[in-house]
């Protein structure tokens, strides 16, 4: 199976147990601006109260998953993998923060058409801030140059303003911004 068939398997799985979820990371990079290698699929997911066991049984016997690291994710609202057996395809799920910014990002996703199935997607500005507050520490080069290829298909400035200071992410994102009306 390529990525985007385990991707439909999942989101399936996810749908038909009411689990919400939307796709983030270089799927998301991929449909708004440019295709880019991956090495997994990224997936925000809201559990609710959801137990470890019935996200487990969601996906045995295709997909190896850790019952200790669904636990441990559910708990600490972080990220636990799923893979995909027969491909060998990596699962990111990242359980949603229960901050105000990731609320609304969260309400803010959209359905969209992938070949041959919907899912719902981050919002392009939601993605280009999360980008930066993942290249914020280490200055990626990767997440950087990820950004500059999403701002350059269009943005709404005004939305990425209003956010990035909570993320502390203004700075950044001004001198990306900055780069576009350069010579």
């Amino acid at each position: 199976m390529t990525e985007l068939e385990v991707l439909a398997d999942a989101v399936r799985r996810l749908d038909s147990a009411g689990v919400d979820y939307m796709v983030t990371g270089s799927i998301a990079l991929s449909y708004y601006a440019q295709p880019r290698m991956t090495r997994d699929v990224d997936l925000v997911v809201e559990c609710g109260v959801r137990s470890a066991g019935e996200i487990v049984a969601l996906f045995r016997p295709d997909y190896y998953i850790s019952d200790e690291d669904v636990t441990r994710a559910l708990r600490d609202a972080s990220m636990f993998n799923v893979l995909h057996l027969a491909s060998v395809v990596k699962l990111d799920l990242i359980v949603r923060k229960q901050t105000p910014f990731r609320a609304h990002e969260f309400a803010r996703r959209q359905r969209v058409a992938l070949p041959g199935f919907e899912v719902w997607m981050v919002g392009k500005e939601d993605l280009i801030l999360s980008k930066l507050a993942w290249a914020k520490p280490t200055r990626s080069e990767l997440q950087l140059r990820d950004v500059r290829a999403l701002l350059e298909t269009g943005a709404d400035v005004d939305y990425l303003r209003r956010w990035a200071p909570g993320l502390s992410v203004a700075d950044l994102l001004e001198e990306l911004l900055g780069e576009r009306h350069e010579p």
